[in-house]
Parts: C-alpha cells; structure tokens; sequence
C-alpha cells in the first residue's frame, strides 16, 4: 500500500534532494579541478581536493545507498569539510602569499558551519578560524589589510543570515511537526478523519467538476464493544494499533499512489482508492470480504465488515459518505465479515 508522506517526511524529502544535489555538484566540481591541475603539475592542493571529492561521494554513499536521515550527517559533512580546509590551508604557512582561492575557501567553510551546525558552535569555530586566518595573512609580506577586513565583514554577514535562517527552519519544522500531529490519529498513527477529508475534497471540490474517479471503502470492526468488555481497554487499544498493518498485509501491494488508510473514528477505518476502476475496487474488497485480521496471536481474532462505493454513483461527496455508510450497516445486518457493494438485504457481495 502506498505509504501516507506526512509534512515532516516531506520536508525530509526535500532535505535530502538538497543534499543529494549539492553533493553531486561538489564531486564534479572537484573532479573538474583535478582534471584542470593535475596535469599542470599542481600538486599542492591535491590533498585539499582528494578529501573533499571523497567527502561528496561519502555524503551521496550514505544518503542514496543507505538512506540515513539528513540531521545525522551534519556533524559528520562539517567535520569532514574542516579537515578538507585545514589540509588546503596547511601549505599557506610556508607560502610567500594568501590567494584569492583562499579566502573564498573560507567564506564557504564559514557558511557550511552556520548551515549546519548550531549557531553558537558555527560563531566560535567562526571566529577562531578567522583568528587563524588573519594571522596567516598578517604575517605574509605586504599583507592585504582591506580584504581582511572585507573577510570579516562578510563572515558577521554571513553568521547573522543564518542565524535569522535557522530561526526560520526551526519554526517551519515546528509548523510542520503541529500539522502532522493534527492529521495523525495518535493511537494507530495512521491518518486521522481530518486528513482523509482534506485528500477527498482534493479529488473531489466543493466547486466545478469532479477531478478524478475513485472508490471509498468504510471498514468497522466485528464485535469490537466485547473486547473493550470482557479483555479491557489495552487488548482494544492493541486491536486498533494492530489493525492499520493488518489490512495492509490483507490488501496487498500493487496499489494506485495516493491510496490512503484512514482511523475514522473508534473502531472505523477508511479505505480511499484513487483513480481505480469498478473491476480493481472489486478486486481489493473481495481479498477483504470475509477475512480475519491477521493481528498477533496474543490478541483475539477479529473479522470486520465493509460498505464500498465508487465516487460516479452518488453526486456529492457527502452522498458518498452516507452510501458507504449504509452499505456497512446492511454488511452488519446480513451476518457481518463482509464488505458490501450494495444495501438491500440478502444481495450477494457484487
């Protein structure tokens, strides 16, 4: 089943796109400079650019191959990044003159520290390694004082937008983590009846024409009032964590994007499928009709019964709702463990 993105995975997605990107661009740009001196004999700065073509295929290693979470390669990208520039600026010490290439090594390393470290760390290492810069620039003959000075300049600049940009992000990330938690059922983790709502209106608007076809599917578990009564409250609970998985694994794989498994309310779940025709919706209930949770073997074993629809047979959406539902309430009048296309009593699943 297509799994439910939430805000925060999103924002993760793109996190991650960013860092794919710049990682590929670095490894070209630093293949594109070995081939640029290697040739010419230049070989003091190729240690500088070895380390930092190996950093950017580290980071693409590790996001692509190992999917690991963005935050956790802050720390090791900066680290990694720091040593690069120390090893490009070792050889300056015994240099007759600081180059250009350096200073703007050290702007972006200054601006790396503030992207991804925290705020306090980026201003001392910034302010320590500018120390350390100037001072080698100091004691070079006819030293370039008003660059220098341009130098600090730019790296207040640079620790004051990032400030004011990490203030963003973290608000944005606050927003998007309020947003999740409100389109999350925190029981079951699965999408909550506000979300479900949102992504049917999106398919199907207050306002013009309906924009794609879909199938609705209302689920409800049997019998569920005697578990709370005779198990007790946690055996519920656990039913209903367990249930999201356990039509998963029903359902199978092979869905359409976008289809979406829904806590409605108590013991309700809802099935969204979009863009499915009356021959694959068939094919998805009847793989439900008559089946038995597959829930851990602690936990006792449970049927459910189902009203479906396809959206074309009802003009508005809150029809739609209200057909569903009825076919559930003749699924649970005509013996229960079963999902009904259809209200009237004593017809068959189709």
């Amino acid at each position: 089943m297509t799994d439910w993105k939430t805000p925060v995975q999103d924002a993760e997605t793109v996190r991650r796109r960013a860092y794919v990107l710049a990682a590929l661009v670095s490894a070209a740009a630093h293949v594109g400079i070995l081939v640029m001196k290697v040739p010419r004999g230049e070989w003091q700065d190729l240690p500088s650019f070895l380390t930092g073509l190996a950093v950017s295929l580290l980071i693409l290693w590790a996001l692509l191959w190992r999917r690991l979470p963005v935050t956790r390669l802050n720390l090791p990208v900066a680290g990694a990044v720091t040593l690069a520039t120390v090893a490009e600026f070792v050889p300056l010490v015994s240099a007759p003159a600081v180059g250009t290439q350096a200073y703007l090594t050290f702007t972006a390393t200054v601006a790396l520290w503030f992207g991804l470290l925290p705020i306090r760390l980026a201003a001392g290492l910034s302010g320590v390694a500018y120390a350390l810069f100037a001072a080698l620039v100091l004691t070079r003959t006819a030293p370039d004082v008003t660059l220098l000075t341009y130098l600090a300049c730019v790296t207040i600049v640079v620790g004051m937008v990032a400030s004011f940009g990490q203030r963003v992000v973290t608000h944005q990330q606050q927003a998007a983590a309020f947003e999740q938690e409100s389109l999350t059922d925190p029981l079951t983790q699965l999408p909550n009846r506000r979300a479900l709502l949102a992504q049917l209106r999106t398919l199907w608007p207050d306002a013009g024409p309906r924009r794609a076809e879909f199938a609705l599917v209302m689920l409800d578990l049997d019998r569920f009032k005697s578990v709370n009564d005779h198990l007790g409250h946690t055996t519920g609970d656990q039913v209903l964590r367990g249930t999201g998985p356990a039509l998963r694994a029903l359902i199978g794989a092979g869905l359409p994007a976008g289809t979406l498994l829904a806590r409605w309310g108590g013991e309700e779940f809802m099935l969204l499928l979009p863009g499915v025709d009356a021959q694959e919706a068939y094919g998805v209930t009847e793989r439900l009709s008559g089946a038995v949770l597959p829930l851990q073997a602690h936990l006792p074993a449970l049927t459910f019964s189902g009203g479906a629809a396809l959206s074309h047979e009802v003009a508005s959406l809150d029809d739609l709702l209200a057909l569903v539902d009825l076919r559930l309430h003749a699924a649970k009048a005509a013996g229960r463990a079963q999902v009904r296309w259809d209200a009237r009593a004593g017809v068959p699943l189709r």
